[in-house]
């Protein structure tokens, strides 16, 4: 799973905005710079597709509960402090 993970994170981080975008990342030496195997885009499409309403709640929660720890450590926009 982390490998997927991965591919989905440097796809976005590389401006992708779909995942058949991640299959640039499957050139070269990517895989040596981040660590992990760059997944194809079918896999990730099998990833996401196994994702259900409930686990999307969770990453929810998870996500609100990130963002309020990193604001009250200091992440805020300096108008908030």
């Amino acid at each position: 799973m982390g490998d997927k993970i991965m591919t989905l994170v440097a796809s976005v981080l590389a401006g992708g905005d779909c995942i058949d975008d991640a299959d640039g990342l499957r050139s070269g030496r990517t895989a040596a710079v981040l660590g992990c195997t760059v997944k194809a885009p079918s896999t990730l499409g099998t990833f996401l597709r196994s994702f259900w309403w409930g686990h999307v709640r969770q990453l929810d929660r998870v996500s609100r509960e990130l963002l309020a720890r990193a604001w009250a450590a200091g992440a805020g926009l300096a108008t908030d402090r």
